[in-house]
């Protein structure tokens, strides 16, 4: 699988993140509004070259509704959406993802762009990729704790909001290469 293509479908995801906490709660409307182009413009890209993916899907009604509700919501939903906004959105991230592991896993939308059509269907990929799967929604689960511990501090903790999120992206991409190699080490093609 290739991490590049999952973290660019998470892009819209850390780029609300960060423009909602940083520039505050006047943003929050018009920050989902941009996530919600940039994966509605990924859905697209997606249904024209590799197939849809749920992550980017998800995205587009997950910040689609963040984007009318910030602008057109009062002043103190607007501040609830800044300090929650992030921890909600990947708290419904991290749901989307773990329900995949038990239907089709998420990662496994990535990783048939690099893996030859015939290992589809094969159960191995599909053990593989719930693995893989199960890791990221654990990730974003944590990252989501992080958001809200630092959304009910009230404070623009370093720490809470990107420092801890982002080792946690960091060592599961290290993760999903050691897995997906293992796996590829395990069933060499023929």
């Amino acid at each position: 699988m290739k991490s590049s293509n999952l973290v660019l479908g998470l892009l819209p995801w850390i780029l609300f993140s960060f423009v909602t906490r940083q520039m505050g709660a006047g943003t929050v409307g018009w920050a989902a509004l941009g996530a919600c182009l940039i994966c509605l413009v990924l859905t697209i890209r997606a249904a024209c070259s590799d197939g849809l993916t749920t992550i980017d899907v998800v995205g587009v009604v997950t910040f689609g509704s963040l984007a009318a509700t910030g602008l057109l919501g009062s002043d103190h939903i607007r501040h609830l959406l800044a300090d929650y906004g992030r921890a909600g959105a990947a708290y419904l991230l991290a749901a989307v993802m773990l329900v995949s592991v038990l239907t089709v896993p998420f990662t496994e939308q990535y990783a048939r762009v690099s893996v030859d059509r015939r290992y589809w269907k094969n159960p191995a990929f599909r053990s593989v990729n719930r693995r893989i799967s199960l890791l990221w929604s654990a990730v974003v689960l944590g990252a989501a704790l992080c958001h809200t511990l630092a959304g009910a501090l009230g404070t623009n903790t370093l720490l809470l909001n990107w420092l801890l999120p982002a080792l946690l992206g960091f060592l599961a991409l290290r993760q999903t290469k050691a897995i997906a190699h293992r796996a590829g080490a395990a069933h060499p093609e023929p």
